[in-house]
Protein backbone atom coordinates (compact mmCIF):
# COMPACT_ATOMS: atom_id res chain seq x y z
CA UNK A 1 0.00 0.00 0.00
CA UNK A 2 1.49 3.57 -0.79
CA UNK A 3 1.39 6.04 1.88
CA UNK A 4 0.23 10.01 1.02
CA UNK A 5 2.25 12.57 2.42
CA UNK A 6 0.90 15.05 4.78
CA UNK A 7 0.03 17.47 2.42
CA UNK A 8 -1.55 15.15 -0.28
CA UNK A 9 -3.65 13.64 2.60
CA UNK A 10 -4.86 17.35 3.47
CA UNK A 11 -5.78 18.24 -0.36
CA UNK A 12 -7.80 15.28 -0.92
CA UNK A 13 -9.82 15.82 2.16
CA UNK A 14 -10.31 18.99 1.40
CA UNK A 15 -11.45 17.82 -2.15
CA UNK A 16 -14.22 15.31 -0.06
CA UNK A 17 -15.37 18.56 1.79
CA UNK A 18 -16.14 20.56 -1.28
CA UNK A 19 -18.02 17.78 -3.60
CA UNK A 20 -20.38 17.33 -0.09
CA UNK A 21 -20.94 20.71 0.73
CA UNK A 22 -22.02 21.85 -2.88
CA UNK A 23 -23.74 18.47 -3.13
CA UNK A 24 -26.10 19.43 -0.36
CA UNK A 25 -26.54 22.98 -1.78
CA UNK A 26 -28.11 21.40 -4.87
CA UNK A 27 -30.46 18.88 -3.07
CA UNK A 28 -31.68 21.75 -1.20
CA UNK A 29 -32.64 24.45 -3.79
CA UNK A 30 -36.08 22.69 -4.70
CA UNK A 31 -37.29 22.51 -0.92
CA UNK A 32 -36.21 26.36 -0.66
CA UNK A 33 -38.27 27.04 -3.98
CA UNK A 34 -41.30 25.39 -2.70
CA UNK A 35 -41.16 27.69 0.68
CA UNK A 36 -41.18 30.78 -1.35
CA UNK A 37 -44.49 29.53 -3.49
CA UNK A 38 -46.11 28.33 -0.13
CA UNK A 39 -45.67 31.88 1.76
CA UNK A 40 -46.80 33.86 -1.19
CA UNK A 41 -50.23 31.81 -1.05
CA UNK A 42 -51.25 33.30 2.49
CA UNK A 43 -53.41 36.21 3.17
CA UNK A 44 -51.30 39.54 3.36
CA UNK A 45 -54.05 41.65 4.03
CA UNK A 46 -57.10 41.87 6.44
CA UNK A 47 -59.67 42.69 3.38
CA UNK A 48 -60.41 39.00 2.33
CA UNK A 49 -61.86 38.32 6.08
CA UNK A 50 -63.03 41.86 6.83
CA UNK A 51 -66.67 41.55 5.97
CA UNK A 52 -67.81 44.15 3.29
CA UNK A 53 -71.39 46.15 4.69
CA UNK A 54 -73.28 47.46 1.65
CA UNK A 55 -76.35 48.86 1.54
CA UNK A 56 -78.40 48.63 -1.93
CA UNK A 57 -82.38 48.88 -2.97
CA UNK A 58 -84.52 47.16 -5.32
CA UNK A 59 -87.79 45.14 -6.05
CA UNK A 60 -88.48 42.28 -4.32
CA UNK A 61 -88.71 39.11 -6.60
CA UNK A 62 -90.65 36.26 -6.77
CA UNK A 63 -88.08 34.09 -6.10
CA UNK A 64 -88.54 35.14 -2.81
CA UNK A 65 -88.91 32.43 0.32
CA UNK A 66 -89.56 32.79 4.41
CA UNK A 67 -86.10 32.83 4.76
CA UNK A 68 -84.45 34.17 1.46
CA UNK A 69 -85.04 37.92 0.05
CA UNK A 70 -84.37 37.74 -3.51
CA UNK A 71 -83.94 41.34 -4.86
CA UNK A 72 -83.72 42.24 -7.95
CA UNK A 73 -81.47 45.91 -8.45
CA UNK A 74 -82.03 48.85 -10.87
CA UNK A 75 -79.06 47.32 -12.99
CA UNK A 76 -81.03 44.30 -13.14
CA UNK A 77 -78.78 42.22 -11.08
CA UNK A 78 -80.39 39.68 -9.10
CA UNK A 79 -78.99 38.61 -5.86
CA UNK A 80 -80.53 36.42 -2.70
CA UNK A 81 -80.09 37.66 0.31
CA UNK A 82 -80.62 35.32 3.79
CA UNK A 83 -83.12 37.15 5.64
CA UNK A 84 -86.21 35.81 8.10
CA UNK A 85 -89.44 37.43 6.67
CA UNK A 86 -90.11 38.95 10.21
CA UNK A 87 -87.13 41.14 10.00
CA UNK A 88 -88.49 42.76 7.33
CA UNK A 89 -90.12 45.78 7.44
CA UNK A 90 -92.90 46.05 6.44
CA UNK A 91 -93.19 42.85 5.00
CA UNK A 92 -91.70 40.57 2.48
CA UNK A 93 -94.25 41.52 -0.54
CA UNK A 94 -93.59 40.62 -3.97
CA UNK A 95 -92.87 43.70 -6.54
CA UNK A 96 -91.93 46.36 -2.88
CA UNK A 97 -89.39 48.50 -3.51
CA UNK A 98 -86.91 47.38 -0.37
CA UNK A 99 -84.02 49.01 1.39
CA UNK A 100 -81.43 46.50 2.46
CA UNK A 101 -77.93 46.79 4.53
CA UNK A 102 -76.32 43.14 4.41
CA UNK A 103 -72.59 42.04 4.28
CA UNK A 104 -71.29 38.78 3.63
CA UNK A 105 -70.82 35.90 6.21
CA UNK A 106 -69.51 32.46 5.35
CA UNK A 107 -70.24 33.24 1.37
CA UNK A 108 -73.88 33.72 2.12
CA UNK A 109 -75.55 38.02 1.89
CA UNK A 110 -77.02 37.79 5.34
CA UNK A 111 -79.20 40.89 5.66
CA UNK A 112 -78.81 43.15 8.72
CA UNK A 113 -81.69 45.31 7.85
CA UNK A 114 -84.11 45.36 5.37
CA UNK A 115 -86.92 47.79 5.02
CA UNK A 116 -89.89 47.64 2.67
CA UNK A 117 -90.18 51.20 1.15
CA UNK A 118 -93.83 50.80 -0.41
CA UNK A 119 -95.24 49.65 2.99
CA UNK A 120 -93.78 53.06 4.18
CA UNK A 121 -95.22 55.05 1.85
CA UNK A 122 -98.97 56.23 3.01
CA UNK A 123 -100.56 58.47 5.01
CA UNK A 124 -100.09 57.73 8.66
CA UNK A 125 -102.26 59.05 11.56
CA UNK A 126 -102.95 59.36 14.82
CA UNK A 127 -105.83 60.19 17.41
CA UNK A 128 -105.30 63.48 19.86
CA UNK A 129 -109.07 63.63 21.35
CA UNK A 130 -111.68 65.37 20.50
CA UNK A 131 -112.70 63.64 17.04
CA UNK A 132 -108.97 65.69 16.02
CA UNK A 133 -106.00 63.83 14.51
CA UNK A 134 -101.99 64.39 13.56
CA UNK A 135 -101.29 63.06 10.50
CA UNK A 136 -98.00 62.23 8.97
CA UNK A 137 -97.79 61.41 4.92
CA UNK A 138 -94.89 59.70 3.28
CA UNK A 139 -95.11 59.79 -0.69
CA UNK A 140 -93.19 57.77 -3.14
CA UNK A 141 -91.31 60.57 -4.61
CA UNK A 142 -89.43 61.41 -1.26
CA UNK A 143 -91.71 63.86 -0.21
CA UNK A 144 -93.10 64.28 3.73
CA UNK A 145 -95.96 66.11 4.95
CA UNK A 146 -97.30 66.98 8.26
CA UNK A 147 -100.74 67.99 9.42
CA UNK A 148 -101.72 69.15 12.88
CA UNK A 149 -98.51 68.67 14.33
CA UNK A 150 -96.31 71.13 16.20
CA UNK A 151 -93.18 69.84 13.96
CA UNK A 152 -93.12 70.28 10.05
CA UNK A 153 -91.00 67.93 7.79
CA UNK A 154 -90.70 68.15 4.07
CA UNK A 155 -88.51 65.24 2.90
CA UNK A 156 -87.90 61.53 3.83
CA UNK A 157 -85.24 58.89 3.50
CA UNK A 158 -84.07 55.37 4.56
CA UNK A 159 -80.50 55.13 5.64
CA UNK A 160 -79.17 52.02 7.65
CA UNK A 161 -82.20 50.75 8.38
CA UNK A 162 -83.34 54.24 9.75
CA UNK A 163 -86.39 56.66 8.57
CA UNK A 164 -84.65 60.27 7.79
CA UNK A 165 -87.01 63.18 8.23
CA UNK A 166 -85.86 66.40 7.32
CA UNK A 167 -87.68 70.09 8.29
CA UNK A 168 -88.14 72.64 5.67
CA UNK A 169 -85.52 75.01 5.07
CA UNK A 170 -85.96 79.02 5.59
CA UNK A 171 -85.72 81.36 2.44
CA UNK A 172 -82.01 82.58 2.42
CA UNK A 173 -81.12 79.72 5.42
CA UNK A 174 -77.25 78.81 4.63
CA UNK A 175 -77.76 76.31 7.53
CA UNK A 176 -78.26 72.47 6.31
CA UNK A 177 -81.48 71.78 6.79
CA UNK A 178 -82.45 70.02 10.19
CA UNK A 179 -82.63 65.63 10.06
CA UNK A 180 -84.59 64.12 12.70
CA UNK A 181 -83.89 60.23 12.82
CA UNK A 182 -86.31 57.58 13.94
CA UNK A 183 -85.72 53.96 14.60
CA UNK A 184 -88.85 52.25 13.00
CA UNK A 185 -89.96 49.64 15.60
CA UNK A 186 -92.81 48.47 13.51
CA UNK A 187 -93.83 48.87 10.04
CA UNK A 188 -97.36 46.71 8.82
CA UNK A 189 -100.25 46.97 6.97
CA UNK A 190 -101.70 49.11 9.24
CA UNK A 191 -99.44 50.49 11.77
CA UNK A 192 -95.99 52.27 11.69
CA UNK A 193 -93.98 52.54 15.50
CA UNK A 194 -91.53 55.17 15.46
CA UNK A 195 -88.79 55.97 18.33
CA UNK A 196 -86.37 59.06 18.39
CA UNK A 197 -83.63 59.04 21.05
CA UNK A 198 -83.39 62.74 20.10
CA UNK A 199 -86.97 64.68 20.22
CA UNK A 200 -89.85 64.52 21.96
CA UNK A 201 -92.66 62.46 19.76
CA UNK A 202 -95.77 60.54 19.64
CA UNK A 203 -94.43 57.78 17.57
CA UNK A 204 -97.56 55.27 17.45
CA UNK A 205 -99.55 55.84 13.89
CA UNK A 206 -102.10 53.83 12.43
CA UNK A 207 -102.95 53.82 8.85
CA UNK A 208 -105.15 56.26 7.29
CA UNK A 209 -105.24 55.39 3.41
Amino acid sequence: MMKLSSPAYIYIIMCMALCLLFGCKGKQQPQSDKTVKTAIKKPTTTEEVTPKVVETRGIIGDGSSMNVLQLIEPDGDTIDIVAANQMVMGGLIVGNTVDVVYSLIDNNLVAQTAVNLTSLQHLWSQHVGNGERKSLEIDKDGFATTYNMSIQYDRWAVRNGLLMLSTPRKVGDEQPAQVDTFHIMMLTEDSLVLMSNSIAFSTAFYRDN
